[in-house]
């Protein structure tokens, strides 16, 4: 943990440009790689908030990119920021699946097991303990550079994964005595904007990933009606409700960021007050 002396030493180094502009251009950057370290260390000491999102790189049907899971994990986190005040780190792409065995009594892993086929693009499988001490020590590396809560949101819901992240938090929550890390998964702060569209690759993750990336979606790229879906739930047009349209799309992102904000800002809300930032900080 940097202590108090050295948070001073690291302010020090900007002494020369205290009186210019942290954000020339009035845009304030909440991802930690396009970050300065001036501007890293203005959103820190503003709001010690740390967004960790993780996800994998994984087939989502025929219409989805393959990173799918990271983008709504990342992607929701640097709207939310936006209101709560923080950072964001890169998505973490490697992660967690089960094992299974397809029909033709292949071992396989994740949707590959449905399918009875490797599926291509999907490059992600790590060792479940080996994911857990990755975590853990990410955790702790962050905690080490200053901030005093974790936002750790997964865009991937394998139950190891969602166990895995909810495991993390209760290990760290328990040593401090209160919630320091929080766990949740992306999709379903958007959930109620589309209660017809679960699942995996479904209209759900449709709708969040073309309102946040509409050129990398594409659902020409689907099969007719009559073919069934590989590895996903459906995501073609609802037979009530129709498709999933770019209006519709910017709800499902709208009602995910604001709820991912609300759950985020409830959690520094708990923090202890000498580590908890005045709501004037954060736009509250």
């Amino acid at each position: 943990m940097v202590d108090e002396a050295e948070l001073t030493r690291q302010r020090a180094l900007f002494d020369h440009a205290r009186e210019r502009p942290v954000w020339p251009d009035g845009r304030v950057e909440r991802c930690l790689e396009r970050l300065r370290p001036r501007q890293y260390v203005a959103l820190r000491d503003e709001v010690p908030l740390m967004y960790l999102p993780v996800g994998t790189m994984e087939w989502h049907e025929r219409h989805l990119p393959l990173g799918t899971d990271g983008f709504t994990a990342h992607d929701l986190a640097v709207r939310a920021a936006e209101r709560t005040g923080g950072v964001v780190y890169p998505a973490l792409y490697w992660g967690l699946d089960e094992y299974g065995t397809s029909q033709s009594g292949v071992i396989r892993s994740g949707m590959d097991t449905g399918a009875d086929l490797p599926l291509p693009g999907s490059i992600y499988r790590i060792g479940h303990q080996t994911y857990e001490n990755l975590l853990m020590e990410a955790v702790a590396e962050i905690f080490r550079a200053g901030f005093k809560l974790v936002a750790l949101i997964t865009g991937h819901g394998a139950r190891g994964q969602e166990h895995t992240i909810r495991k993390v938090a209760v290990r760290y929550n328990g040593a401090a005595g209160y919630r320091c890390v929080l766990a949740h998964n992306s999709w379903t702060f958007g959930r109620e904007a589309i209660p017809w569209g679960d699942g995996h690759a479904g209209r759900l993750e449709t709708a969040l990933i073309l309102g946040l990336h509409p050129d990398l979606v594409d659902t020409t790229e689907l099969p007719g009606e009559e073919t069934p879906l590989v590895g996903a739930a459906e995501s073609r047009a609802h037979p009530e409700h129709g498709p999933v349209t770019l209006d519709l799309a910017q709800k499902v992102v709208d009602t995910a960021v604001v709820r991912m904000a609300a759950f985020v800002a409830e959690g520094l809300d708990g923090l202890p007050a000498d580590a908890r930032p005045p709501r004037s900080a954060r736009g509250l």
